[in-house]
């Protein structure tokens, strides 16, 4: 072999050595990008999700997790966020009225709703999650409303990512008052899912349900109906368990309202004030240490005015979004 032909042989074959490493091959391109899939009407149908929530609902792969979400609509985007133990289908009184204006979008975080069950996770463990799906989605920048646990992970996501965030309006968030410190002692011995699992099956029903509302009308009792008629407690809320041990340094040693005033974005903030679970006074303090909050606080409301008053939340958003 002369040598200009082993020369062009040793380019031939560092050439294709080079595109093996570099090009992808399908096989990983599919595990890459993973196909979306519809719903089925089964897991549609599934425990503790509103038989009346219309938006089309898919499951993707996404971080090894099969992971459901809500889809639909046109126009910049909005991402529903819901709080512990919820589903896409708590936003049934409020995502649809953005549908003529908006691309909406909703969640079941891991280890909610029809969403696999995670190993332990943090709430940056779900933002991570929650930007996946946005860069599965080809979505730049989005409008985040959060409510809850999904509070927690709507502001950790804008002051991690305020590139990829328009707005973010939280609901009653989670997260926002100091534990003291006998608090954390106990909180460090009894959030743990060996504890977690046979009590909160015990307790749901009047210990967390009979404590999320203050005024009772029907969206409350059509709530209240779902959960009864389609959660079993032992099979469906064991796994909260596991989210909650997943989340204890969160939720004892994190100050989320400590971290509001990094957010740079802007912020609205929503709440009722006979919450029982996140009192009203921690987020009134919480909101005075934003120079450029929105707020409103919501008389006589509790935990979830996502469902307990509706329609004043879709009046904040809409004010929010300036429509």
């Amino acid at each position: 072999m002369s040598q200009r032909a082993g020369v062009l042989s040793a380019l031939r074959t560092h050439t294709k050595k080079y595109r093996e490493t570099q090009e992808p091959s399908r096989r990983q391109l599919s595990r890459r990008i993973q196909p979306i899939r519809p719903l089925s009407k089964a897991r549609i149908l599934g425990p503790g999700r509103d038989r009346r929530f219309r938006l089309s609902q898919y499951h993707v792969k996404l971080r090894g997790i099969d992971t459901v979400f809500a889809d639909e609509g046109t126009g910049e985007a909005i991402l529903f966020i819901h709080g512990l133990a919820g589903n896409v289908t708590h936003w049934v009184n409020v995502a649809p009225y953005f549908l003529s204006t908006h691309r909406v979008l909703a969640i079941d975080l891991p280890g909610h709703g029809e969403s696999e069950q995670p190993m332990s996770w943090s709430i940056n463990d779900y933002v991570a999650h929650v930007v996946a799906l946005l860069d599965r989605l080809d979505i730049a920048r989005v409008t985040i409303v959060g409510h809850s646990m999904g509070g927690m992970v709507g502001a950790a996501l804008t002051i991690q990512y305020p590139h990829r965030v328009l707005r973010t309006v939280l609901v009653n968030p989670a997260g926002m008052q100091p534990m003291p410190g006998p608090v954390r002692i106990a909180g460090r011995l009894v959030l743990r899912e060996r504890l977690l699992k046979p009590l909160l099956p015990k307790i749901w029903k009047f210990g967390i349900l009979g404590n999320v509302f203050f005024t009772k009308n029907a969206f409350t009792d059509a709530f209240i109906r779902t959960a009864e008629q389609t959660y079993d407690p032992e099979r469906d809320i064991a796994g909260i368990a596991q989210v909650m041990a997943g989340l204890r340094g969160d939720l004892l040693d994190r100050s989320f309202a400590a971290l509001l005033p990094d957010i740079t974005r802007p912020i609205f903030l929503i709440w009722g004030d006979k919450d029982r679970l996140v009192p009203a006074g921690f987020l009134r303090r919480a909101s005075n240490e934003l120079p450029n909050v929105v707020v409103e606080e919501i008389a006589n409301c509790g935990h979830m005015p996502i469902i307990e008053y509706p329609e004043r939340v879709v009046a904040f958003l809409k004010r929010a979004l300036r429509v």
